[in-house]
């Protein structure tokens, strides 16, 4: 566990306070998982950090995992570990069910209960937790379920017909509870392929942290704190919600720049998130030398391998962020051939935009649900 002070709200440059900040490794999965071990009713459990969605939830078995309905004959693979054992030692909630779907088409189904959560020493007690018997989804083989970090609003969304009454989730509890601050931060590290000639540990990256109630062990500039509002959820009109109350950590750049010029683009919200990065950035493809093609067979844009990423980073809160060559161009995510890598960054209509791990590798963020405001700060190469 490491120790560091938290960048206060009010200041610029942004001051420390000592608290207890409990820090854990997340192993990095290509980019796509960050995982942190729970110890949920005694039994250490693997699962997947997700700050785009609020349940903590675990598959239990047996279970069921079901294919898509355009995947006829395969045989069904949902990629999870072996989940929670026995029976949660609160009991379950009666007449509730649990159901939730992702923007990735997966879906969870189960049920609602209570155990004790242990991450890095703090415990919430009888936390409300959802064990997982029928589900859809892609899974990497070594987690058992979905540690969610959003605002207590999201399962309000949970069930069948999404008006379920809230509760705190494993985040919140903890605050509450004064074992922490009330905020998190994060510093996602990009994958490295050692085949790949990549620097990277012995796990295949640089090390990734999740930290409760203060800063993870990284090094950034300290002179490039910015902070920005935290939106209520009424901000995202293709939602329908009318709420001023916060669920996703959804805030507004001041523009997406380009180059040397500072070429901008239209704003719009967007949402922080421990996946990929989605954001209306069309024109950004056309910047790579030579362009960046659609690739039919994959889905997604690439380009060579060897080609001349253009600039491009993120203004916000009057700081712009500029993302590494590295993360707009996945030297480590290759077509067949392995001339064409895929670009770090996919264009986007849908709201909200997301700003994934292809931003975040770039960056500190503190999510402060205090203040309702995100704080970034630069971090140093690695």
């Amino acid at each position: 566990m490491a120790r560091h002070d938290v960048p206060g709200a009010h200041d610029l440059p942004l001051r420390r306070r000592g608290n207890v900040n409990v820090t854990q490794s997340l192993v990095n999965v290509h980019d796509v998982y960050y995982i942190i071990e729970l110890l949920v009713g005694g039994q250490k459990i693997p699962v997947s950090v997700d700050t785009g969605s609020s349940d903590t939830w675990l598959v239990q078995q047996p279970y069921e995992c079901v294919q898509f309905f355009f995947q006829p004959g395969q045989k069904p693979n949902c990629g999870l570990g072996d989940g929670f054992k026995g029976n949660l030692s609160g009991g379950r909630v009666p007449k509730v069910e649990f159901g939730r779907s992702y923007a990735d088409g997966t879906f969870v189904r189960g049920f609602f209960g209570f155990e004790d959560v242990t991450i890095g020493g703090l415990t919430s007690k009888l936390q409300r937790i959802a064990l997982v018997n029928y589900t859809y989804w892609f899974g990497d083989g070594k987690t058992s379920g979905l540690l969610g970090l959003a605002y207590p609003y999201m399962t309000s969304l949970d069930g069948p017909n999404e008006d379920q009454p809230l509760y705190d989730p494993v985040f919140t509890s903890l605050w509450k509870d004064k074992q922490i601050l009330p905020l998190f931060s994060m510093a996602l590290s990009r994958y490295a392929d050692q085949s790949a000639g990549q620097k990277g540990s012995d796990e295949g990256h640089e090390n990734s942290y999740l930290a409760l109630g203060g800063l993870p062990p990284v090094s950034y500039d300290e002179a490039s704190w910015a902070r920005t509002p935290i939106q209520s959820m009424s901000v995202l009109t293709d939602w329908g919600l009318d709420t001023q109350e916060r669920g996703l950590y959804v805030i507004t750049p001041d523009a997406y720049v380009f180059g040397k010029t500072n070429t901008s683009v239209p704003l719009s919200e967007a949402g922080l998130a421990t996946n990929t990065t989605h954001i209306p950035v069309l024109q950004l493809y056309a910047q790579f030398d030579p362009p960046a093609e659609y690739l039919s067979s994959n889905g997604m844009f690439f380009a060579k391998c060897d080609a001349k990423v253009p600039a491009f980073g993120i203004k916000l809160g009057g700081t712009t962020f500029w993302m590494a060559p590295d993360d707009l161009l996945k030297q480590n995510a290759r077509d067949p051939t392995g001339k064409w890598c895929r670009v770090g960054v996919y264009d986007s209509d849908a709201s909200p935009h997301v700003l994934g791990v292809s931003f975040l590798a770039n960056v500190v963020a503190v999510f402060d649900v205090e203040h309702h405001e995100m704080r970034f700060a630069k971090r140093t190469k690695y």
